[in-house]
């Protein structure tokens, strides 16, 4: 992918212009990439991605006949 951009450019245009063109989306498609593979950090005290809402762990759940 790289090595086609600077076939096509040519590589031949000022230290400005290749930081522009080939530079900024490598360094998007990095970061990107590193902020997809993130892992959720675990909390200490349970498994519980989440603090329960006002109801408790239940959530909201339909009224349980009678």
């Amino acid at each position: 992918m790289i090595f086609a951009s600077i076939s096509t450019h040519g590589a031949t245009g000022t230290w400005l212009d290749e930081i522009l063109e080939l530079g900024v989306p490598l360094l998007l498609f990095v970061g990107l990439w590193w902020w997809s593979t993130r892992k959720e950090k675990k909390r200490p005290g349970g498994s519980a991605s989440r603090p329960p809402g006002p109801r408790g762990s239940e959530g909201a759940q339909p009224p349980q006949p009678k």
